[in-house]
C-alpha cells in the first residue's frame, strides 16, 4: 500500500471534519432517507474531482470501503432514480445551506462492494462550483439523500 493511499484512507475516515480537503477534493454527505438507510449506519465519502468525472471513495459503517466513479453529463437528464425523487424540478437538487441549485447539470456515480452489492447515485451537480445534491440507492434498498 502506497503512503498516497493510506492518506486517502485516512482522509476518508476523517470524514466532515476536513471540510477544506482541497482544491478538486470534496467530502459527500449522506443523510438516511428511509429505514433501511437508518439500520444500515453512517456513511462517509470523498470525492476527487478530476472535471467532469473523478473518483469516490465510500466508508460504510462497518469500515468497509468501496471506490467507485462519477460522471457528469452536460446537457444530459437523470434516470428514473433521480426523477423519482424530484432532483430534476426546480428546489428538487440544492447546494449548501439548503440554496436551491438552478441549471446544473446530472451526474452519476456506481460503486460496488467485494459482495457484489452495489450502490447508484444520481446527482444534480452545479457546474460552475462543483456543487451539488442527489439521491443514492444501495442494493439492499437503502436511500440516502447526498450533499457535496
Amino acid at each position: 500500500m502506497t503512503v498516497a493511499r493510506i492518506g486517502l484512507l485516512a482522509l476518508v475516515a476523517a470524514g466532515p471534519l476536513l471540510l477544506g480537503a482541497g482544491a478538486g477534493s470534496r467530502i459527500v454527505a449522506f443523510s438516511p432517507e428511509n429505514r433501511e438507510a437508518t439500520d444500515f449506519g453512517p456513511l462517509t465519502a470523498y470525492l476527487e474531482d478530476k472535471g467532469a468525472e473523478g473518483d469516490i471513495w465510500l466508508k460504510l459503517g462497518t469500515g468497509e470501503i468501496l471506490k467507485g466513479r462519477f460522471e457528469v453529463k452536460a446537457g444530459g437528464s437523470v434516470g428514473a432514480l433521480g426523477k423519482a425523487y424530484g432532483i430534476d424540478r426546480p428546489g428538487g437538487a440544492y447546494i449548501g445551506a439548503g440554496r436551491p441549485l438552478v441549471g446544473g447539470s446530472p451526474a452519476f456515480i456506481d460503486m460496488k462492494r467485494p459482495s457484489g452489492a452495489t450502490v447508484h447515485c444520481e446527482v444534480m451537480n452545479d457546474d460552475a462550483n462543483v456543487k451539488g445534491s442527489g439521491v443514492c440507492l444501495f442494493s439492499n434498498g437503502a436511500v440516502y439523500r447526498v450533499l457535496y
